[in-house]
């Protein structure tokens, strides 16, 4: 059995590459082994961001930033993923408690660039 670490790393080349039904396959088989791990539930949203499915995205994505309200780049996909289903009272409300919490406007603002 593959690690839920090296099925996330494959994932995230995958994604990389375009590759986004590879990559959410990693990632389901990764998130059945370790559904508590922020990152692997960050990178599903991100896929599920990529091809357009935003309601998905926006499930994982909140799961992810429940584990890690100051990770700046679950942050940002969750911010801009709600502001993509028009949101924007719960993107605003996400910002602030991540701010609360001790968010890195910095990094926050990085990951948001690259978003």
């Amino acid at each position: 059995m593959t690690s839920s670490k090296n099925l996330l790393n494959r994932a995230q080349r995958c994604h990389d590459e375009g590759r986004f039904v590879a990559a959410a396959d990693f990632l389901l088989e990764a998130f059945r082994q370790d559904p508590e791990n922020y990152e692997i539930a960050r990178e599903l949203g991100k896929v599920l961001r990529a091809v357009g499915d935003l309601d998905g995205a926006v499930a994982y994505l909140k799961r992810a930033w429940q584990h890690a309200p100051t990770d700046p780049i679950t942050v940002s996909e969750l911010i801009l993923s709600l502001h993509e289903r028009d949101r924007p009272g719960e993107a605003v409300n996400v910002m602030l408690r991540s701010l609360e919490a001790g968010l890195d406007d910095t990094g926050f603002a990085m990951a948001l660039l690259k978003g």
